[in-house]
């Protein structure tokens, strides 16, 4: 366990940008919102915008976790330290990342809900319907989505360790391809508005914390078995 988390402890190593970053662009982006809507005629405002900023926490959390495995994977291997000891003190440290920006986002979530949308109705952390849950379930809204997007970014870095170039452009040409085909079997079965039927009637909170565990899942497990077999 000692050494699991001096694994997790080298990934901060020379790497506060890694921390700071994702936090600090998703300043800069509600900073840029509040001066922008403050700037807009309150008569021309929909009843609660609603801003899409929100989403560069998530992209920058991905490319965090490409970047950690590419960094410091090698280096941690020349070091003696073991693929599976790597492995858990990644997800140590993905897991303490992925909690604390969850809990920062429900506090300001409740702070923009107490403050009517800092005073101008707009809607850069709860989305609109966020409030509407418990607080359980707002983190687990936040926590999920961005446990995704870490491990895709992890995923990619070892699937580049692993196969290099050719390892991420076979794995985006063959998830073009399964999009592609399934959109079109699903078209040429005439079953969009079922497809339709089943995204309306699902609840949002499965679509946004239930069913991302499954690719969390699915990701996590390439992710072991590519750096179980990474070339340095």
């Amino acid at each position: 366990m000692n050494r699991i988390l001096s694994i997790a402890r080298l990934l901060t190593l020379g790497r506060n940008d890694a921390l700071v970053w994702p936090v600090a662009i998703l300043g800069f982006a509600f900073a840029v919102n509040l001066l922008v809507f403050a700037n807009i005629p309150s008569d021309a405002l929909d009843s609660d915008p609603v801003s899409g900023a929100l989403a560069s926490i998530y992209i920058t959390s991905l490319a965090f976790g490409a970047v950690a495995v590419n960094q410091h994977f090698p280096f941690a291997l020349g070091m003696g330290v073991t693929r599976r000891e790597f492995t858990a003190g990644l997800a140590l440290f993905g897991l303490v990342q992925v909690l604390v920006y969850s809990t920062l986002l429900v506090i300001l979530q409740a702070i923009e809900d107490a403050t009517n949308g800092w005073g101008l109705r707009l809607r850069f952390f709860g989305l609109g319907f966020i409030d509407e849950h418990s607080v359980p379930v707002q983190f687990a809204i936040y926590a999920v989505p961005l446990m995704a997007m870490t491990l895709i970014g992890i995923a990619a870095g070892a699937l580049y360790l692993r196969w290099r170039a050719n390892g991420i452009m076979t794995a985006t040409t063959l998830l073009l391809l399964l999009a592609g085909g399934a959109t079109a079997l699903i078209g040429r079965a005439g079953k969009w508005p079922a497809v339709g039927h089943w995204l309306t009637n699902t609840s949002l909170v499965s679509l946004t914390a239930v069913w991302p565990l499954v690719l969390v899942a699915l990701l996590a497990t390439g992710s072991w078995l590519s750096l179980r077999r990474a070339t340095l």
